[in-house]
Parts: C-alpha cells; structure tokens; sequence
C-alpha cells in the first residue's frame, strides 16, 4: 500500500504545479498586452542606408545618419 500512496501523492503535487502554471499564465500575458506599443519610427541613414529607430538617429541639418562615423 506503500507505494500507492507515493504515486498518488506525487501525482497531485504534479497536477497542482500545473495547475498554478496555468493560473499565473494569463495574468502575465494581460499585463503584456497593456503596455503601449513603441511610436518609435524606423529612419534610414542618409550616408549608408542603416535603418536605425529614431530615437538613436542622429539628424543634423535635415539629414539621417546612424552614427558619429556617418556624420
């Protein structure tokens, strides 16, 4: 009877580890999903034609460059 017990206790801590998977799961991917999505645009290099996102783009007299190098 011994090991009846030991498989059946093993199989309710797995089924109750699944089970907490389960319930933490959604609440991670709501909170996801709440967050805005980036406004950054996608610039390309006036020099090289690097896309780089705008917020790193150097911009100097109307034009794009990705980098001191381009510039």
């Amino acid at each position: 009877m011994g090991i009846v017990k030991i498989i059946i206790i093993a199989l309710l801590v797995w089924l109750g580890f699944s089970m907490l998977k389960k319930l933490r799961r959604p609440s991670s991917q709501s909170s996801q999903s709440s967050q805005k999505p980036s406004t950054n645009k996608i610039l390309s290099c006036s020099v090289c034609a690097t896309h780089i996102p705008e917020n790193e783009a150097i911009i100097q007299n109307g034009k794009i460059y990705c980098s001191k190098g381009c510039l």
